[in-house]
């Protein structure tokens, strides 16, 4: 469907929400930035000049163009591994370089730069690792053999379950059968494994970001078409268990919980993970790796609790950040939960089972197995607590947003003004009503109908007043902020961007992602109008409130050490 194009020059908000599909157009599939301006005016509604597109494409880091420093550390770097028998793949600026490519490029060039340049240190756009192993597929039978490679450096000692081999061997999944498949479970204790895996973890993080550090990107796991299958009846057998058994319960306020279970919000790891990519959006390096390593501080909860909206947090944090291309923190993400969820619960649990297939997935499906996985467990709550249920509505939401986000807007504005209809008729005022105007205004904001999105939020907010209802009225309070700033009414932006980081502070502290997340607004805006000096503080208050991983330790005692 084609959007009519809004003449507006486009926010750095507008830049970012588009970033993910300019980068696949012009990156990716290699077309024309002529072609890509065309595309994202005529389809996308994205008004920009060919001048704008090529400063946002060097901020990025996009560019096509091959530089000779880049080359020659290319050539240098393969020369020094290739002394000590090691093989080496490249990438510039995120693409994979064929070293054909770089001696077709010396071949052109007429004047070459002086030894000293070839000795320069590797620019950071230029990364290098060892190339993966293909993988080996193990005939198919009742004892299932799955040959893989280990993506990071996890020690053989806790890592791995007795009797498997996770670097370039056989892994044995020998206790625990689905429909013929079957998942081991290691004998440890948590005790004796989480403290030695987060560890791991926060290493591999810190890798990411560093210049020195390349983690090698695994390949595929090998799979048998079966996976997917498997995946979803764990799922279907998880969710209507979980119900039938009593396990999941309306709890006092509406909301569907775990019956037994310490009251714990699986929303903070989705909202570590969104705040994290908003630091790293803004090259807040340090602080994006803190925020990084508290959202797999909460996994040990996330799991052991089994919330009922665990799995879907989940698929959501992962779809998120492959949607932004985070492809090396998924791997990382996606090993560690099948990992912990092994070891926290037993070997017979349906969710220890979905996570570990989950991991299982094809690099290249993982997108659509996730999609249908999440579309099952929706299935699932619908079933049991009907469509209208706040926690079935807030599913579907979610899901909505995330899969469907490509979309034109007006695709996923008819699906929910269906939703508010369905939920006006049963209860004119209520959260399950209020929760999709919510969502129906986000939609028209990012349709760039703010007016009407303004408007909408103010009707939250007089609707949601004295009911008790917080999180609604926050959240309606920081989308209203987001509507007028995009309208230039800096005043009242502001003021409701502070009241709502203010509320969001005092009731869940601090440290908290969603005030976290609303700071990294306010800190656009100033630096946008100019205010600097404010600006500097409210990063330095960011900072704070990230507050210190154990990586930090580890470098004070290095420097001590020094």
């Amino acid at each position: 469907m084609v959007v009519a194009p809004c003449k507006a020059t486009p926010t750095a908000e507008n830049w970012e929400r588009h970033r993910p599909l300019i980068k696949r157009l012009y990156a990716d599939e290699g077309m024309k930035l002529k072609e890509v301006v065309a595309i994202m005016a005529s389809q996308h509604g994205h008004n920009a000049t060919l001048k704008m597109y090529k400063d946002r494409i060097k901020k990025w880091r996009l560019d096509k163009k091959n530089k000779e420093g880049d080359m020659l550390a290319i050539l240098r770097k393969k020369t020094e591994r290739e002394a000590v028998g090691k093989s080496s793949s490249f990438r510039v600026r995120g693409q994979p370089v064929a070293i054909e490519d770089v001696y077709h490029y010396f071949k052109r060039k007429k004047n070459m730069r002086d030894q000293e340049a070839y000795n320069a240190p590797t620019p950071s756009d230029v990364s290098c690792r060892t190339p993966s192993p293909a993988p080996t597929v193990p005939p198919f039978g009742n004892d299932i053999q799955m040959m893989t490679t280990n993506p990071f450096s996890w020690p053989d000692q806790f890592a791995q379950p007795e009797g498997a081999q996770y670097a370039n061997a056989t892994e044995n999944l020998d206790d625990t059968e689905i429909d013929g498949m079957v998942v081991s479970t290691p004998e440890r204790t948590f005790s004796e494994y989480n403290e030695q895996i987060l560890q791991c973890t926060l290493r591999d993080m810190y890798n990411l970001i560093s210049n020195n550090g390349d983690i090698p990107r695994s390949p595929s796991n090998p799979q048998t078409l079966l996976i997917p299958e498997r995946l979803l009846l764990a799922i279907k057998t998880y969710v209507d268990g979980s119900f039938e058994r009593g396990s999941w319960i309306t709890g006092e306020d509406g909301y569907c919980v775990a019956l037994g279970m310490p009251s714990s919000s699986p929303f903070n790891f989705c909202g570590y993970c969104q705040s994290a990519m908003s630091l790293l959006d803004r090259g807040l390096l340090v602080e994006f790796r803190r925020m990084l390593s508290k959202a797999f501080s909460v996994v040990d909860t996330l799991i052991r609790t089994q919330h009922p909206r665990t799995l879907d947090c989940i698929i959501d944090s992962v779809l998120y950040l492959r949607f932004r291309e985070c492809h090396d923190i998924v791997e990382l993400l996606l090993g560690y939960l099948s990992r912990i969820s092994m070891i926290l619960l037993t070997k017979d649990c349906p969710l220890a089972r979905i996570l570990r297939l989950i991991s299982m997935l094809e690099i290249d499906s993982l997108e659509q197995g996730l999609t249908e996985a999440w579309r099952c467990a929706l299935n699932g709550f619908e079933k049991a607590l009907g469509e209208l249920h706040i926690s079935s509505l807030d599913i579907n939401l979610d899901f909505t947003i995330r899969v469907y986000s490509h979309l034109s807007g007006s695709v996923v504005e008819t699906h929910l003004r269906r939703l508010l209809a369905q939920a006006e008729k049963e209860s004119r005022i209520s959260k399950s009503t209020l929760q999709v105007m919510v969502c129906l205004g986000w939609n028209l904001y990012d349709q760039s109908q703010f007016a009407e999105a303004e408007q909408l939020f103010l009707d939250v907010l007089s609707q949601a007043w004295g009911k008790g209802w917080y999180f609604l009225e926050v959240d309606a309070l920081g989308h209203l902020a987001r509507s007028q700033h995009q309208q230039d009414n800096k005043s009242s932006a502001e003021k409701n961007l502070r009241q709502s980081i203010q509320c969001t502070c005092e009731t869940w502290g601090m440290a908290d992602p969603l005030t976290i997340g609303r700071m990294i607004v306010l800190l656009e805006w100033l630096r946008e109008w100019g205010r600097e000096e404010e600006a500097d503080q409210l990063q330095a208050e960011i900072t704070e409130a990230t507050g210190r991983d154990d990586i930090d330790e580890e470098l004070d005692e290095e420097l001590d050490g020094h």
